[in-house]
């Protein structure tokens, strides 16, 4: 933006009519408002539709069996999704835009669809948006059985791969061989990034007890006593010589005066790369994982960001032994032959439905103009 510049003039010279100013987007992604569009400043970035500012081709891959997933027995309440019609009944009456079953299935196979993958659709349009290409969304195995691995083939027309990995443990979803040495040989492409998504692991302990006050302090009452999810994440982590482990479901804090996510803590000094510039919170899911690096890793993750565990809720024996904060975001450095760079994050920061959408949204777009 020069001095004299409005997004009314920008749109008439370049787009041929003012009024299509609505159609100029920030670089994030997102529309300015029109208190945005009088308080503009000399130097800022404007983009025009249809002009990107990155090429990079993205995935979303779902590490889960989809098959088996959906076949868990609904009299079964531990290490199962929610069937649609029961997240409706617990959040009553929000979600009955999806009553209809002749519209919406109501069972695993419709709160798949239309909570868990409807949330990431955002995230989709955000990055598109930037980089001028739709976000491939994949599911590991389909309701058929179909299954689509990480091959060569399918690698080789992806730039940045997220593997969202909701699969729980009990499906046993582990990487093959070949897809092991497609993802290293990946990882050889300077152009390659990598983001390991394993979300929580809630219940690891086999008795009633440890069960009890874990749910209590999450509060999420579509989470039964243990729900132990990304297996595939870990197994993929472990091949490539970093065992990080996602543990327990903790329940992140957040503002008094508004109930949005508290700051994260974050480590400048050691984000060479800017992922997390203008990034100061990250989202609200009830029962998010903390990263655990062994020591043997020291040297080569980086742990980058740290979120407030909410000192409200019910005691977490991850607290009790003197924790306040949980490793929120890893960056694992690149090493030998392998150029890219890879971090471990949680499943849900692409997802819109937990708050801290605005902040999220200039994560997504720095791992957008990663270079």
């Amino acid at each position: 933006m020069q001095s004299e510049d409005t997004l009314y003039l920008i749109a008439q010279q370049k787009l041929g009519d003012g009024n299509r100013w609505t159609e100029i987007l920030k670089p994030d992604g997102t529309q300015f408002t029109e208190s945005d569009a009088e308080n503009l400043q000399v130097g800022q970035e404007v983009c025009l539709p249809q002009q990107s500012i990155s090429h990079r081709r993205f995935a979303l891959y779902f590490s889960w069996s989809r098959l088996q997933e959906i076949g868990a027995e609904l009299g079964k309440l531990e290490n199962r999704y929610s069937s649609l019609f029961e997240f409706r009944r617990s959040i009553w009456p929000l979600y009955e835009w999806a009553a209809n079953p002749s519209q919406y299935k109501q069972d695993i196979s419709g709160f798949l669809d239309h909570v868990v993958l409807f949330d990431f659709q955002h995230f989709s349009e955000v990055i598109s948006t930037i980089t001028g290409n739709p976000v491939a969304l994949i599911q590991r195995q389909s309701e058929n059985g179909t299954l689509q691995l990480l091959d060569e083939n399918f690698l080789e027309d992806i730039d940045t791969l997220i593997i969202v990995s909701l699969d729980h443990f009990g499906t046993e979803q582990k990487p093959r061989g070949e897809e092991v040495a497609a993802i290293k040989k990946f990882l050889e492409r300077e152009d390659a990034c990598l983001l390991v998504c394993p979300q929580h692991d809630v219940g690891a302990r086999e008795d009633r007890a440890s069960h009890e006050i874990e749910f209590l302090h999450h509060g999420d009452r579509l989470v039964p006593a243990q729900q132990r999810i990304g297996g595939f994440a870990r197994a993929i982590l472990a091949e490539l010589g970093f065992p990080i482990e996602n543990q327990f479901g903790l329940n992140p804090a957040k503002l008094s005066h508004d109930r949005s996510p508290a700051p994260l803590l974050t480590f400048p000094d050691l984000d060479d790369l800017k992922i997390l510039q203008d990034v100061t919170t990250f989202n609200l899911h009830p029962h998010l994982p903390h990263y655990f690096i062994p020591d043997s890793l020291k040297d080569s993750v980086r742990v980058l960001a740290k979120q407030l565990i909410n000192p409200a809720a019910p005691i977490h024996p991850f607290v009790a032994a003197g924790n306040i904060y949980f490793n929120a975001l890893l960056w694992i450095l690149p090493s030998g032959t392998r150029v890219a760079n890879i971090f471990v994050c949680d499943a849900t920061l692409w997802s819109s439905a937990f708050g801290g959408v605005q902040s999220l949204e200039f994560f997504w777009r720095n791992l957008a103009l990663l270079e």
